[in-house]
């Protein structure tokens, strides 16, 4: 992965990109999550507005400071793996595999396409990001988690 800076300012810069697409989609997602009824619009709209809080803080480190670019093929390969990783996440929650498992091997995934290794490590990290979240959403938070067609599987 080679990274250069580029001369040409800000609109050429990768983080740039990625950072207004956050704030775009967070704020789409905000609006959406505004109209849903008042039980139902907390994490969504919370976890909205923190995705766009993140691309404003990405533009803004992108305005404050000189960091090198990255090729827009780099990080285009790898939006582009999450977001199938991301899809059939959704779709195994829809099928009714659980939480636990899909969560697990999505997490994989995504540490793994973004370079972790070796697969020990990014098994552990998966596990414990995966237990956390669990224990977050339904011990903390409270929320229902969809249940799986085959409780033994997780």
């Amino acid at each position: 992965m080679s990274s250069q800076a580029d001369p040409r300012g800000l609109f050429t810069h990768s983080d740039f990109w990625i950072g207004l697409s956050l704030t775009v989609f967070g704020g789409a997602a905000a609006a959406m999550a505004w109209s849903f009824d008042a039980m139902s619009r907390s994490y969504p709209l919370a976890l909205s507005l923190l995705l766009a809080a993140m691309g404003v803080l990405l533009i803004l480190k992108t305005l404050l400071t000189q960091t090198p670019s990255v090729h827009f093929g780099l990080a285009t390969r790898v939006a582009a793996l999450c977001a199938l990783v991301l899809v059939l996440w959704i779709a195994a929650l829809g099928f009714g595999l659980g939480f636990i498992g899909p969560t697990l091997v999505m997490q994989f995934a995504f540490l793994w396409i973004c370079g972790l290794r070796p697969a020990g490590k990014a098994v552990l990290f998966s596990v414990l990001i995966t237990a956390a979240g669990y224990l977050i959403f339904v011990f903390l938070l409270s929320v229902r988690l969809p249940e799986s067609i085959a409780p033994w599987l997780l």
